[in-house]
C-alpha cells in the first residue's frame, strides 16, 4: 500500500504492480476482510485504508462511510 501512496520513496516504484496485487488480493480474499478495509480497498481510498490500519479514524467521504 505504500507503493500506491507514496511512489516516489525508496523502494516504492513498481506503483503499477502494486496497484494489481492489491486488486487482485481484494478479489480473492475481499470476503475475508475487514468490511471498512474493504470498502476503502474497493473504492481506492488507500489513504484511509492505510489510516485505518494503523489504528486511526479516518474521515468520512462522499459515500458517509
Amino acid at each position: 500500500m505504500l507503493a500506491i501512496i507514496s511512489p516516489h520513496d525508496k523502494g516504492h516504484t513498481d506503483l503499477v504492480g502494486a496497484l494489481r496485487k492489491l486488486d487482485e488480493t481484494v478479489q480473492q480474499k475481499g470476503t475475508e476482510m475487514n468490511p471498512r478495509l474493504r470498502h476503502f480497498l474497493e473504492n481506492r481510498s488507500y489513504e484511509k485504508a492505510l489510516l485505518w490500519i494503523e489504528g486511526g479514524e479516518p474521515e468520512k467521504g462522499v459515500c458517509h462511510k
